[in-house]
């Protein structure tokens, strides 16, 4: 048992890796105005500079560089009025949830990496010292945009053997700043809340209840590839159900990933609860028309990150719970709103379970991780 989950995570971690298209629409990155002191026997150096960092949730990659000046610490052998123009880069690899748009708050983080600094009384201002440093921070996440920033540095020699790099200075250098972020949204309540339609409509009443046969999990049997092709059928039944952010059943309405994990559990299919983690089940297939069967999962990123699913119909047609369309509807890739939808499409995914490649192994140990509910769809509207 405990060998079959190691093998369920470790081919859902591969599955994760292989879906280029979704970490694509999770980059996210920041740029941070900073200002550091280093106050260590014989020099107190004060800096200012600038970081630019990018990248996937929980890793990222970060440079900077700052300039300033150093002072002498009292009781040094260095001139008491010398005041000298200092400099430091770095490149840092990041670990931590800072790109993950987990929300507000606080959220911790780790680095390390390689740099260049001046020396602490430079006799040129192209004098180097080759560093390598460590550390931790803290960031305070005001929003979906800015977040103040706090952490620890402890830097190393990474070549002593120059009269610049005797002087080295120790010790930690402490930084604080501002960030600026992009990219992949940070917080899970969404401006576009406030607009969700009222429930309007009744519940068509030949909408059957959810009654469930037994449950295919991925890599899932012939029998999934099955369900596909009566997916459409059962999903047309729940046409006029009201769009419901965070919605799950007829009996309150759907978003589109609720609807769509609704239609395919009722054929024995268990998905994931969002459409960035039905974006790493099942085959990957190209995201035009010419290669999507009935059934296939389409996938839309708005935002700069997957955040819309709908299930393909067939003849460009296909099935969703929308937002902008106050409900489950049709809607057709050849139309002026479908455009919307196909100049949005960027990943597609097929049910299936021949065994041809690995996929995500249970939907329960996915290893792209629930962080917040799909947002509504920005479509243009239906035309009456």
């Amino acid at each position: 048992m405990h060998v079959r989950r190691m093998m369920m995570g470790l081919t859902g971690v591969l599955s994760y890796l292989v879906v280029p298209v979704g970490l694509v629409a999770q980059t996210a990155g920041g740029v941070e105005l900073f200002g550091a002191i280093q106050n260590s026997a014989p020099i107190t150096r004060t800096l200012g500079g600038i970081s630019l960092s990018v990248g996937t949730p929980y890793l990222g990659i970060r440079g900077g560089g700052a300039l300033g000046m150093s002072s002498p610490t009292p009781a040094t052998g260095f001139a008491p009025t010398q005041s000298d123009l200092v400099w430091a880069t770095n490149a840092d690899l990041v670990l931590g949830p800072v790109n993950a748009g987990m929300g507000e708050g606080f959220m911790p983080y780790t680095f390390g990496g390689f740099g260049l600094e001046s020396s602490a009384q430079p006799l040129g201002f192209t004098d180097a010292i080759r560093t390598w440093s460590y550390g931790a921070g803290l960031q305070l996440a005001l929003g979906r945009l800015l977040s103040v920033n706090g952490e620890a540095r402890w830097r190393h020699l990474a070549a002593p053997a120059t009269y610049t790099d005797s002087q080295f200075v120790r010790g930690i250098e402490y930084r604080i700043g501002i960030g600026l972020h992009f990219g992949s949204r940070r917080s899970s309540s969404y401006e576009h809340r406030s607009s969700i339609p009222r429930r309007t409509t009744s519940i068509p009443p030949s909408a059957p209840r959810q009654s469930r046969p037994s449950t295919v999990y991925w890599p899932a049997s012939n029998r999934a590839s099955s369900a596909a092709r009566r997916v459409v059928p059962t999903a047309e039944q729940y046409i006029g159900v009201p769009y419901r952010y965070g919605g799950t059943s007829p009996q309150i309405g759907f978003d589109c990933s609720g609807f769509v994990q609704y239609v395919y559990g009722l054929q024995g299919v268990d998905l994931p609860r969002t459409s960035r983690q039905m974006a790493g089940v099942g085959v990957a297939i190209e995201p035009a028309p010419r290669s999507l069967a009935i059934g296939d999962l389409m996938l839309f990123e708005q935002g700069g990150r997957i955040s819309h699913v709908a299930i393909y119909a067939g003849n460009h047609r296909f099935i969703h719970s929308s937002s902008s369309g106050h409900g489950v509807r049709y809607d057709n890739l050849d139309t002026k709103r479908g455009k919307w939808f196909a100049d949005h499409m960027v990943a597609a995914r097929r049910v299936t379970g021949d065994g041809r490649i690995l996929v995500n192994g249970f939907a329960a140990v996915s290893a792209i991780p629930f962080d917040r509910l799909d947002p509504p769809d920005s479509a243009p509207p239906p035309t009456p």
